[in-house]
């Protein structure tokens, strides 16, 4: 078997041309050095060493050898240099998979949180459908999943399927709440209302099936007998495709109050029916149970010990904002 210690013997031995440099250079007697030549000899089938010169050169043998030691020698270093700094940086980062609102909302605010808690840290998010976040968890393409869920786990029973996520450690590090809001008419009412009665009707803006905050609304809906029935005119998996349609008059929509408090406070968006009919969901961050790499040990560990208010980002609504709502 080729020991690669041999090729490097080689590459001294050419550049020194003399066995007893060769030899103090790898650290090594000038017959061990010998005998690892005649190895390599041995395992090319020639000669690859003049010995009759002085001082020594290499055979045509030897010169053939000497280039593919070189280009093999400079491409197993480069391969170990590109390993060790992916490793590194590996170690240094990380990974998140979360819902696409709260790619939008949260993690804005959340990751200067981060690198100012843990110093310089490279942080990536992977935005996909909740089952795509869980997906990436089990085969470990993330670290951690970020995702919204509500007391009864109720998105979770959504989902049709188990997923990776649960049963995992998990903590709380924020809320957002879905409040139902429409576009006002010219008196400021809502133009589409929730309180009704179940015997009239109203637009409905909906999220798409794959979206999991359709899921918590619609067993919100399912709950409540005393709301209307909603027609749904228009679905969207994002939330921000849901607010400009409400924006536009076109429903009533269940929608973050991190992505329209603004309108709310001006006014562009009220509340289509009471606080009861508000959707409180947790923000959590599920951790496989397998030892993760240096960085988001760090940050498991600060969440657990100093608890989410060390780095949440839940916005605090002021008071006029809450008037706004009512």
């Amino acid at each position: 078997m080729l020991d690669i210690r041999w090729l490097e013997d080689l590459i001294v031995v050419a550049e020194t041309r003399n066995l007893t440099k060769a030899s103090e250079i790898r650290n090594v007697t000038q017959s061990g050095l010998s005998r690892r030549i005649q190895s390599l000899e041995h395992w090319v089938g020639a000669p690859l060493i003049d010995r009759r010169k002085s001082p020594l050169d290499l055979t045509e043998a030897g010169y053939k050898l000497l280039e593919v030691a070189n280009d093999t020698l400079g491409r197993l270093k480069g391969a170990r240099r590109a390993i060790r700094e992916d490793l590194d940086e590996r170690l240094r980062s990380i990974r998140f998979a979360a819902p696409h609102i709260l790619s939008m909302t949260f993690f804005p605010r959340w990751i200067p949180a981060i690198q100012s808690s843990l110093g310089a840290t490279r942080l990536s998010v992977m935005s996909d459908n909740l089952p795509g976040c869980a997906s990436a968890f089990e085969d470990g393409s993330v670290d951690f999943v970020v995702c919204l869920a509500d007391a009864q786990d109720a998105i979770f029973r959504a989902a049709g399927r188990p997923l990776s996520i649960e049963g995992c450690a998990s903590l709380t590090i924020g809320r957002e709440t879905l409040i139902p809001l429409s576009a006002p008419d010219g008196n400021g009412a809502p133009l589409h209302r929730l309180d009704i009665g179940p015997r009239l009707s109203t637009s409905y803006l909906g999220y798409s099936r794959e979206c999991s905050l359709g899921w918590a609304v619609e067993q919100l809906i399912a709950t409540r007998r005393d709301l209307p029935q909603l027609n749904a005119l228009y679905e969207n998996s994002l939330a921000d495709g849901l607010r400009s349609m409400a924006l536009s008059g076109l429903g009533v929509a269940w929608l973050p109050l991190t992505t329209t408090h603004n309108d709310i406070l001006r006014r562009r968006l009220v509340r289509a029916g009471d606080s009861a009919l508000d959707l409180t969901l947790d923000i959590r961050i599920y951790r496989p149970p397998q030892k993760l790499p240096r960085r988001a040990e760090e940050l498991w560990t600060k969440l657990s010990t100093d608890g989410p208010g060390l780095i949440q980002s839940e916005p605090s609504l002021q008071m006029e904002e809450l008037a706004a709502l009512r």
